[in-house]
């Protein structure tokens, strides 16, 4: 077994030395379902002694006590409810439309919040659509970013197909900054951490919102363009009546363990290799795939989990699009997570046996084949035969793909006409 510390970079490390005291002992943390236990068990080759407490996002800012300062352009959070947050930008309004409309379709009654895209690159209707509906919080997500030489300016983030360029290196100024006694806002910071492509960087502003919410609300972070709901993800769900008291609890969601392993996808494992190195690759390289697109938990653990994220991109060199899901992967499978004090349990749901269903894996024949998808009814199932509160990746398999752009987005575009 190779047991290694968790830092690398010297002036991070500081601060985790800071916030953390390193246990020797490796607890068994986590809870697994029904036969995946041994499926999803963390590495024992590899194991990381993590630290009890990651560092904010802000602790890099001088001097000490910065805060985020940034306000969302419409919408009010409520720290009381239960919240999604996704990262939404460069979307037609049918994406909207397909994402909202089903989430408030469920009877769900808490916050969703969205960072879009800054008013000069979104496409019609969509602020319009956004601000009509109740309890959606919009945030624009006005970077600067630089062309692939990550130095060049590029003040125009599209692309010639239309799209936003996901792969540019961007930085987040005056987001975070310092208050007076009164709570005004004196001083805003820049952003002083390199470039980062917008599939990492998406996570700050997840940590910036949880500031607005109690630690025990639930939380889900969820990728808004493939994702669609057929029943509220947040009914059923373990909760303390005392509000002062969370237990710190994480859901992680598989991916197809049949289909796919980290070492059998090229991304997952560039993503690995390029993050970590070729013997972090070999020791993991048929753990089935975690994914980073979804991902639930209380408030109070959902913090220190996105702590860790960021701090991974800062002590690691790779800047790829989709890095996010290899340093999800790492911290699980890696032990790194397992002494942070305010996550008291992290289980992980296989493909199929979750709220979330992440279907992108199974390609290797149609959903109507794998038995998950009825084409008469158009829902989307679990392995046991119920429907799926949450569909992730419904774009990759042909039927179900043709189903939502001919004629569940036709009918929802045709509906908000009608009341508009």
């Amino acid at each position: 077994m190779i047991i290694f510390s968790a830092c690398s970079n010297s002036s991070l490390c500081l601060l985790q030395f800071v916030w953390a005291f390193y246990i020797i002992v490796i607890k068994v943390h986590g809870e697994y379902v029904n036969d995946d236990a041994k499926l999803f068990s963390p590495s024992i080759e590899y194991e990381v002694l993590g630290p009890s407490s990651f560092p904010k996002p802000t602790d890099l800012l001088e001097p000490y006590g910065a805060v985020p300062v940034v306000q969302p352009t419409h919408g009010k959070h409520r720290s009381d409810v239960d919240a999604i947050f996704a990262y939404a930008e460069g979307y037609n309004l049918n994406y909207y439309l397909h994402f909202v409309e089903t989430l408030f379709a469920t009877n769900f009654k808490g916050d969703l919040v969205l960072a879009i895209a800054e008013n000069r690159l979104l496409e019609e209707y969509v602020l319009e659509y956004l601000k009509s509906i109740p309890n959606v919080i919009i945030y624009h997500s006005d970077m600067d970013c630089f062309d692939t030489d990550r130095i060049t300016p590029a003040p125009r983030r599209k692309m010639p197909s239309g799209g936003l360029d996901i792969f540019q290196m961007c930085q987040l100024h005056e987001v975070y900054g310092w208050i007076d006694l009164e709570g005004r806002v004196t001083r805003k910071a820049k952003d002083m951490r390199e470039g980062r492509v917008v599939a990492t960087l998406r996570y700050e502003w997840y940590w910036m919102w949880l500031q607005h919410y109690q630690k025990n609300s639930w939380i889900m972070i969820l990728d808004a363009r493939d994702s669609y709901f057929q029943s509220n993800p947040f009914v059923n769900l373990p909760r303390k009546n005392n509000t002062n008291l969370s237990s710190g609890l994480l859901y992680f969601f598989g991916e197809n363990a049949e289909a796919t392993r980290l070492g059998k996808s090229r991304k997952n494992m560039n993503w690995i290799k390029n993050g970590y190195g070729q013997p972090v690759l070999d020791a993991l390289k048929d753990k089935p795939t975690i994914c980073s697109g979804s991902t639930m938990g209380e408030a109070v653990a959902m913090e220190q989990y996105i702590r860790a994220l960021i701090s991974e991109k800062d002590e690691s060199e790779i800047k790829m699009t989709g890095a996010d899901q290899g340093f999800h992967n790492y911290l699980y499978y890696s032990h790194k997570l397992v002494n942070v004090k305010a996550i008291s349990s992290i289980t992980v749901w296989a493909q199929g046996k979750g709220i979330i269903n992440n279907l992108g894996a199974l390609r290797t024949k149609t959903l109507a084949e794998w038995g998950n998808y009825n084409e008469t009814t158009s829902v989307i199932t679990n392995w046991d035969g119920t429907p799926s509160s949450v569909v992730h990746q419904w774009d990759r398999d042909k039927a179900l793909h043709n189903y939502i752009f001919r004629n569940k987005m036709t009918q929802l575009r045709g509906e908000w006409k009608t009341k508009t």
